[in-house]
Formats: structure tokens, sequence, C-alpha cells
């Protein structure tokens, strides 16, 4: 890490500086790769400057910015009166991106990601601190959290036992969240998201049960359970909603798993599930770990005549060389492009470009984070066959859509 010494030494200063709470904010900015490739390096540098100074604007007497690599910032705020504090200065920042940042007569809009961690709650020597901070900057890279909080050292440990119950007992939720198709308004689909709520802790968010299970050895399991539990719930779900598609997310680390086609297939007999009426989401990441593998395996299941998305588009490799020949009908914009919609030109022209991608190559277009009217109609201007969000309809349990019938 680039200027890790200053960091440590940052910190050190804070911590001896003594008071209820120190805070160590590690800021992300998302998406100045695409950035720099539309405007150029020196423009991209100028830019990453902008949000430097913008940060600068919001330092208190005694707080310390730190540039690290790239365009990302780490913040260490002494002499806090609780954690919360450090809480209420993370979001702050959020805030104060959401307006675009300037340069020269054009506007930009990166979106930020942050990673939080407080002294003595998560650590109370600089090393520990930082390490902390860089787990849950793991998650806010690998994902889509806006704000990660970190965990108390030691915390994994019987998360990971949780977790391992939990998946034995069934203990996890399936939540459905829906799609619906612009040129109608009506739903077509929906995404099933796992949710778990820790009997120790409360809820954990995917992003962080996902990763753990990723990075520990349990991918297998929460594959297995994920996908049973959503072919079992979209089987009750589609009697009510005909026609309905489920969306269904694949890890990143699925495809080196033996019998994983075979566990697709016998699931969707077990519940009855018509394979045309799923879709799996696999994110670029998890392509690009081993393209041949991954094409193979999606390839047959195509052939068997599921559906695939390529997830998150835009924030991973973003290598058009394998879209040519990577088996998917469904290109998923990611968020981070959609959400900006109504106050950045950039991501208008640079989603109405990935619609337009997604139909040369014959693939339907879906935006994710769709959280206003004004999104929606863009959306629907440039042409995008499919959209979720907020605005939309936040997950629910089968519960709640059966209900509504």
């Amino acid at each position: 890490m680039r200027n890790a010494e200053a960091l440590l030494e940052g910190l050190e200063s804070a911590l001896a500086a003594g008071g209820p709470a120190t805070g160590l904010v590690l800021v992300h900015l998302r998406r100045m790769s695409q950035f720099a490739g539309l405007i150029g390096i020196e423009a991209s540098r100028r830019l990453a400057e902008s949000a430097h100074d913008r940060l600068v604007s919001l330092l208190r007497q005694g707080d310390q910015l730190v540039p690290l690599a790239g365009a990302d910032f780490a913040l260490v705020l002494p002499k806090l009166y609780s954690p919360n504090h450090a809480l209420l200065a993370a979001r702050k920042i959020l805030r104060e991106f959401e307006s675009p940042l300037r340069l020269e007569e054009d506007a930009y809009t990166p979106m930020v990601g942050i990673a939080l961690a407080t002294a003595p709650e998560h650590g109370n020597t600089p090393e520990i601190l930082l390490r902390r901070a860089l787990i849950a900057y793991d998650q806010v890279q690998a994902g889509h959290q806006r704000l990660v909080v970190a965990t108390p050292p030691g915390q994994e440990h019987w998360l990971i036992d949780d977790l391992r119950e939990a998946l034995a007992h069934n203990e996890l939720a399936i939540e459905f969240q829906p799609i619906v198709e612009l040129t109608t308004g009506r739903i077509v689909a929906a995404e099933a998201l796992a949710r778990w709520v820790s009997a120790r802790t409360g809820p954990v968010g995917p992003s962080q049960f996902v990763a753990l299970a990723e990075q520990t050895g349990l991918a297998p399991e929460l594959t297995r359970w994920s996908i049973n539990a959503a072919l079992r719930e979209f089987g009750r779900l589609r009697k009510a909603y005909p026609g309905m598609r489920c969306a269904v997310n694949l890890s990143t680390r699925v495809f080196g798993l033996s019998g994983l086609e075979e566990q697709i297939i016998g699931a969707l007999a077990l519940w009855d599930v018509p394979p045309d009426s799923v879709v799996l989401e696999v994110t670029e990441t998890a392509v690009m770990e081993d393209p041949e593998l991954s094409g193979t395996v999606l390839r047959n299941l195509r052939n068997q005549g599921l559906h695939v998305a390529l997830d998150d588009f835009g924030q991973g490799f973003s290598s058009f060389g394998y879209l040519k020949h990577f088996p998917a009908s469904e290109l998923k914009i990611d968020q981070s492009y959609v959400t900006p919609i109504p106050r950045d030109p950039r991501s208008r022209q640079i989603v109405r470009a990935m619609v337009g991608l997604a139909h040369e190559l014959q693939m339907r277009a879906v935006a994710e984070g769709v959280e206003d009217a004004a999104t929606l109609a863009a959306l629907a201007d440039f042409g995008c066959d499919l959209a979720q969000g907020f605005h939309i309809g936040r997950p629910q349990p089968v519960e709640a859509w059966l209900a509504k019938r």
C-alpha cells in the first residue's frame, strides 16, 4: 500500500492523543479506470485531485488525509466522542460525493465506497486497526455496499462457525427483488437474494457472508444451499406468477466444483422448475478467473435450456474480447453507472452505450440500481429492456409476493 508508513504514523499519533474513539476511514473511488478511458489519464488524475480537495474541505483540525494508491484515500480521525461519530463522518463523505466533481466545463460523479474501523472497538494499535479496515475495504471493492464497517478482531472465527451451522440447519432465507420489463412496466422476473440473520449478531450482509464463504471453503455448501433454496421458493412463486423468470447468483468460486451442472439440473427437477425460466447470474470476475472452464460449464447449462446473465458489467475486467464467445443472454449493467444517471451526463452516455452493446450482441440489457423515476424514464428512452432497484421494488420473501395475488 502506497504511503502505508505515513498512515501508520498518523494512526499512532491519533491513538496517542487519546479520546473515547479514533476513526480510520478508507475511501475508494469506483470507476476511475473507466473515467481514464473516457477522458484520458491526465484528466483522470486531475479528477482524483479534485476528489482529494473535496475530502480536505471536510477535515476537522487535527484530522489527517493520506493519499493511497490510485484514487483511494485514508482519513485518520482522532479524538472522536464515540464510534458513532466516525460513522457520521463516513456518511457525510458519501453525501458530499453525491454532488459531481467539476473538471473545467464538465461534471463527473465517481461512486464512492467507504470502509470504516474505529479504536478501541476494532483494535487498539495502528497495525490491528489498519488490518480491520483493510478487510472491510476488500468487501467494499468486491461488492456494492457504499459503506462497510469493520468487525472486531477474531469475530470472523465464530462467524464462520455460525455460517456453517446456519447452512447445515437451513437457517438462511431467500428474498426476491422484482425485475420489470420497461416497454410494458410488467414484472417479468425476480432476482433471488440470500439473507442471513445470525442469532449472535443479527443481520449479516450478503457481501460479508458470501465473501466469508469463498475465503474459508464454505462456497460449495453455500452454493448447494442457495441453488436449492432459490428454486424451491421460486417453485412456489411461479405458480402465482406464471411465466416469471428467476435470476440466481453463482459465486465466483463455483466453476471449479465437480458436479455443479448436475446440482443445478437436479434441483430444477426436484422443485419442478423449467430450465428456461431460470437465469444464472455470474460476474465478470467469476468468468475471468478461468474463462475456458466457466465458458464450458455455462455453455453446457445453456444447452440444457437455462439462460445466463453477465452480472455487474463494468465493475470487473471489462474485456470485450471474451464477450464474443461468452454464452450470455443478458448483460446486467452495474448500479454504479445506473444510479448517477439523473445528475451525471457521462453515466448516461456510458449506460446508453452499454445498452447498445448488449443489443449488438443479441443480449437483453438489464439495469441494476434504479432508485428514482427519472432514472427509469431515461433507461426506457435508451431502449433498455429490463430494470430493477428500490424504486421498482425491494427484496421480499415469497409470502409477501403471494399476499399481493
